[in-house]
């Protein structure tokens, strides 16, 4: 009986030790998301710069098969042979050919196109780095996104355990005649507000937490989330944004245009193919010796006569190409500036704003509510006061949350204006 008391004694101390063990490791899982983590995450998977940059790899590859020259054609040939006998021996001319025929594009096309799949190369690079900005950007606006609609129902939450004890103060007040009984029905229906109010909120929440699975996948965002905003500052952006990967990007392909241009040049350059070609022959010439196998040699040119109809209308072609790509960059230069404008502008509002709902309106609303709360019971207010006070103070104190997280996410863009992969 002794030894089975021990023995039972060692399995509850072994199964203690497992569920310590096992919570520890649910801990470890259940680790707090920062917003830094996200950034992370995303960058380490996202999937529309790793396209680019296999694009890039792939230009790069054909900058360098492109400044080579073309593969050389074999000839192989049967020529003068009588078609009586088919007998090499018969005539003197009939020979067996083989040559080789290389041929030369036209002027500098190699070096140019080299040069022009380079640039695409550049091109692609920037586009990488812009859609890890981008990536940047919107995971940032996403996890901030839900960080308000939690701080948001733990706010709700707050507000609601306030409404329903007030329904208990409320009925007590009524069963000794202080409180009418509309009083009663008003304030169940704000604390059934209140409920739905939450039900909503968590609705968003899902679609917050939606929006951040695309970037670092659905079980990450199911994370709990730190209970403060991180710190963040507004980056310093340059005015010509020359330095953008997106106005990058478009320098590069002007190059890459300009390149296509003097291409188009080179078309009335004549192209060029050496042909050299051995002929074998068989037999004997009249005097009893053998004859003599012949070595040929030919330079054909590709001579542009009538270049109106072909050469003339690709040179325009790509000349007008370069000018919409100019345009394009015009554009970019625009929408980026017209961004930041925006974003600044916004940022000193949210800023003034933070500042009057931190300083003024947060605590005169909270003062607010609990003065009217004590004017209620003293029965020197309507029960209507101290409702709206209580409602003012909680949109109030979401109105402050909101604005926070708002300038969060302009800080967001303006990180993705300023160009910096952090």
């Amino acid at each position: 009986m002794k030894s089975f008391f021990l023995r039972y004694l060692c399995v509850l101390f072994l199964l203690s030790l497992s569920i310590q063990s096992f919570a520890v490791d649910v801990s470890q899982d259940t680790d707090i998301l920062t917003l830094e983590q996200a950034i992370q995450r995303t960058l380490g998977s996202e999937t529309v710069s790793q396209s680019f940059e296999y694009r890039a790899l792939g230009f790069e590859e054909e900058s360098v098969a492109a400044g080579r020259l073309p593969d050389p054609k074999l000839k192989l040939g049967a020529m003068n042979f009588p078609t009586d006998t088919f007998d090499r021996d018969q005539e003197p001319m009939t020979q067996l050919q083989v040559g080789i025929v290389q041929f030369f594009p036209r002027g500098s096309s190699r070096s140019i196109k080299s040069r022009m799949n380079e640039d695409k190369a550049s091109q692609s690079r920037y586009m990488s780095k812009d859609a890890l900005l981008k990536a940047t950007r919107d995971v940032s606006k996403s996890w901030l996104e839900l960080f308000y609609w939690l701080k948001a129902e733990e706010i709700v939450k707050q507000s609601r355990g306030w409404f329903s004890n007030l329904v208990g103060v409320t009925e007590s007040r009524y069963r000794v005649g202080s409180a009418t009984q509309q009083d009663v029905v008003q304030s169940g229906l704000e604390l059934d507000r209140l409920t739905d109010r939450l039900e909503g909120i968590r609705i968003k929440q899902d679609m917050a937490r939606s929006d951040l699975s695309r970037w670092i996948g659905s079980s990450a965002s199911m994370g709990e989330l730190p209970g403060e905003l991180p710190e963040m500052q507004s980056p310093v952006i340059p005015e010509d944004f020359t330095s953008h990967p997106v106005i990058q990007a478009d320098d590069a392909e002007i190059r890459a245009k300009n390149s296509s241009v003097d291409l188009s040049r080179q078309a009335y350059k004549p192209g060029v193919a050496l042909d050299v070609t051995y002929g074998d022959r068989s037999g004997e010439n009249p005097d009893g010796s053998d004859r003599a196998n012949f070595l040929s040699a030919k330079v054909l040119l590709d001579i542009p006569l009538f270049t109106n109809k072909r050469q003339d209308r690709k040179l325009a072609s790509a000349q007008q190409n370069l000018q919409a790509v100019k345009q394009d960059r015009e554009t970019a230069v625009r929408k980026l500036a017209s961004q930041l404008q925006r974003a600044q502008s916004a940022l000193r509002i949210l800023d003034r704003q933070i500042l009057l709902y931190r300083d003024k309106l947060v605590p005169q609303s909270s003062s607010h509510a609990v003065l009217a709360l004590k004017a209620y019971e003293n029965s020197r207010v309507e029960f209507d006061s101290v409702m709206r006070a209580r409602v003012a103070e909680l949109d109030t104190r979401l109105k402050a949350i909101r604005l926070e997280v708002d300038r969060a996410q302009t800080i967001a863009m303006l990180n993705y204006l300023a160009g910096e992969v952090k």
